[in-house]
């Protein structure tokens, strides 16, 4: 068996990269921002045509030993429909077994169709300093941070429980996928 992993799906092309929070390309439209809770960054939720990109950024430049200030702005891209999907397949994660639920001590939901991109939940252990949280995961997109030929990593972002639930993330989430529902993004 090879360590190079293949891709489950067929991978989509990327979308145009957003180097920086506060410089978000014309015809792009920010839909919302709030700051993490564990490492004090800024997430910020961008439309880009039928898409929802995904900024994890520093807020300001950070100081290296050596005196250089470095600046990094992630991003993770997936199709609009992942706003209205989200907090359903979150719910549906955390069902017990005995209410239809996925067995006791599943770590990923099945797989999931979403607007032609595979998409799927897991749990985090590790989503902030020792708290838990929820990954969401683009199997039909390749990371940006994979540059060997050939190999295939999903990508995905990490909600932190205290950003989900204390910090908002969800309802943010439940009211935009409700206006996306409504035709009104």
């Amino acid at each position: 068996m090879s360590w190079i992993q293949k891709p489950k799906y067929p991978v989509k092309e990327q979308l145009p990269k957003i180097e920086h929070h506060e410089q978000i390309p014309s015809g792009a439209v920010e839909l919302a921002r709030m700051i993490e809770p564990n490492e004090d960054d800024i997430m910020v939720l961008v439309r880009q045509g039928d898409y929802l990109s995904i900024l994890q950024a520093d807020k300001e430049p950070r100081k290296l030993r050596n005196g250089k200030l470095i600046y990094s702005c992630s991003q993770n891209d997936f199709p609009l429909g992942v706003l209205p999907w989200f907090s359903k397949a979150l719910t549906e994660f955390q069902k017990p077994p005995a209410e239809g639920g996925l067995h006791a001590g599943a770590m990923t939901s099945p797989d999931e169709e979403v607007e032609g991109e595979m998409l799927c939940i897991e749990r985090a252990m590790n989503a902030g300093p020792g708290i838990g949280g929820y990954a969401v995961v683009n199997w039909s997109r390749k990371s940006r941070l994979v540059r060997l030929e050939g190999h295939f990593r999903p990508q995905e972002v990490t909600f932190a429980d205290n950003l989900l639930y204390d910090s908002g993330m969800l309802d943010l989430v439940k009211d935009l996928g409700e206006k996306y529902r409504r035709g009104e993004l």
